[in-house]
């Protein structure tokens, strides 16, 4: 079974069978592949879940093909030629394994040697055991000898960014023999290319969540999917309130506005941090969600987002200029609740943070906006379709295909899980086209080498990104976000605002966009 869970996983021996052009699956393999995709990066690189300390706090599956790549074997082939597949190698040197780790599960269960990708391992009896590893690029499994195993992400939030669970399952006790292979990164940007623009093209108009034609179809589809999507983020759906519990933990002054640092309870076991800015001088100010991605501090609301300057300082922007602004924490790569998603803890996290703003005569919840870049922007396309609300939102350096995710490298990128999660069941375009028809702006900065529509190949570090997403793919999503706003009645509600900055929010078209629609 082709059971490899990572960047544009597959089975090594059906991988370079598709990278050779060789159509199906090899021999034992008795699934098709997965891919699996990106996160976000840090401060001045626009790579995803980059050079990031781990986080203070802390789905696995069988391969199966994702949405349009089922029906786009020839498109898949040239996304796995520029991973480099036929030069996939044995990672050497220091163990990729992390003995310390909480999440290895060993019962019965030794580790004989990790060398490299090499792992021997003895059972005293029948058992099933985990190791955490932790690596720098993707992993495939090479083969298993004595024992089944598998790979599965573990940068879900049940192992934490970068990690792997090697999983193992002896049928009687014995020793076993694991080997697995790192993929390298190639040696040139993937050109993109006619055909598979066009297979593209041909997979994404027959992709199982397209929208309705119909206005009324359109509004139940909306209906049905809002509640898919909070079902496949948090649990099944979204989860009863519980009292806040707010704790005032510090005041600061600052010459436009003051800022609280606060704790309060999102779940009856969960707590977390957020920081509210309220304007001097205002008596009832408009609120600012404001969801900050992996550029900034992991599992805490960032202060430094306040000053002009940082990654964030749309939140600078806004609170300088007569905005409350709410930034939760976000970033926690440790998952709580097994049957959640990361995205989903950080957005319920964001949503009950907006019912402390609610009770606040300081705060005027008829104009409540959200901004996010990067993963915070996936967070705000969750408020925006999840959170009445929110009346408006600036999405930042995020709207993509998940087509294109497979021109990152994951591991090193984070996408905290979430194309496992959702991409086979909800396009990104489906994905905004849930907030219609609340007015919102989608943002890519001509720099983020990553994820704007057209960027420089040759800026790219493949280390990270193999290629760039062509305008035309871009073109076609965004032209299906529009059809969502123009079947609403509300042709004007959505734009891409293209700057000339790096993977960052545009602040000046972000508060012209969100003052012209929240008065």
């Amino acid at each position: 079974m082709c059971t490899q869970v990572s960047s544009f996983a597959v089975c090594a021996p059906c991988a370079e069978r598709q990278w050779r052009g060789t159509s199906g699956t090899a021999a034992g393999c008795s699934g098709p592949s997965r891919t699996e995709a990106p996160g976000r990066g840090p401060a001045g690189a626009p790579h995803f879940g980059a050079g990031r300390a781990e986080p203070r706090r802390g789905r696995r599956g069988a391969c199966v093909r994702v949405g349009f790549a089922a029906r786009s074997r020839r498109a898949l082939r040239v996304g796995l030629l520029g991973l480099g597949l036929a030069g996939l190698s044995a990672t050497g040197g220091e163990s990729m394994y992390q003995p310390q780790h909480p999440g290895n599960r060993l019962d019965g269960i030794e580790v004989v040697s990790a060398e490299g990708a090499v792992f021997r391992l003895r059972a005293t009896r029948a058992a099933t055991g985990l190791l955490a590893l932790k690596v720098d690029a993707p992993l495939v499994l090479v083969s298993a000898q004595g024992a089944e195993a598998k790979l599965r992400q573990g940068w879900d939030g049940t192992l934490g960014y970068s990690h792997y669970g090697l999983e193992v399952a002896f049928a009687t006790a014995g020793e076993a023999t694991v080997t697995l292979r790192s993929i390298p990164p190639p040696d040139k940007p993937v050109p993109n290319t006619d055909a598979e623009l066009a297979a593209f093209r041909t997979a994404y108009a027959a992709r199982p969540s397209r929208f309705p034609e119909n206005a009324a179809e359109f509004a139940r589809w909306q209906t049905t999917y809002r509640q898919k999507l909070a079902g496949l983020l948090m649990g099944g759906g979204l989860p009863q309130r519980v009292p806040l519990e707010p704790k005032m933990l510090e005041t600061k002054d600052y010459p436009k506005f003051t800022l609280r640092r606060l704790e309060y309870r999102s779940q009856a076991d969960r707590t977390n941090i957020a920081l509210l800015s309220l304007p001097k001088g205002v008596a009832r100010a408009p609120l600012l969600v404001a969801l900050h991605g992996h550029e900034n501090d992991w599992g805490d609301a960032a202060e430094k987002a306040y000053t002009p300057g940082n990654n964030d300082d749309f939140c600078a922007y806004f609170a300088e200029r007569g905005w409350a602004v709410l930034q939760p924490a976000t970033m926690n790569h440790t998952l709580q609740h097994p049957t959640w998603t990361l995205q989903g803890e950080w957005s319920w996290d964001a949503m009950t943070a907006v019912d402390y703003a609610a009770a606040l005569p300081e705060v005027d919840m008829q104009r409540v906006a959200v901004c996010g870049l990067s993963t915070g922007a996936h967070l705000a396309m969750n408020l925006l379709a999840l959170d009445d609300r929110v009346k408006a939102g600036v999405v930042g350096c995020i709207l993509s295909t998940w087509h294109h995710y497979r021109r990152f490298r994951v591991p090193p990128h984070c996408d905290c899980g979430i194309m496992q999660q959702i991409s086979s069941q909800l396009e990104q375009c489906d994905w905004a086209a849930l907030a219609a028809p609340k007015p919102v702006q989608f943002q890519h900065g001509r720099q983020d080498n990553a994820l704007c529509p057209g960027a420089d190949p040759a800026k790219l570090d493949l280390k990270w990104n193999i290629g760039v997403m062509p305008p035309e793919e871009y073109a076609t999503t965004f032209d299906e976000v529009r059809r969502a706003w123009r079947l609403t009645g509300a042709p004007d509600g959505t734009e891409t605002h293209f700057h000339d900055g790096p993977h960052s929010v545009n602040n000046p078209a972000a508060f012209e966009w969100l003052s012209q629609w929240v008065k």
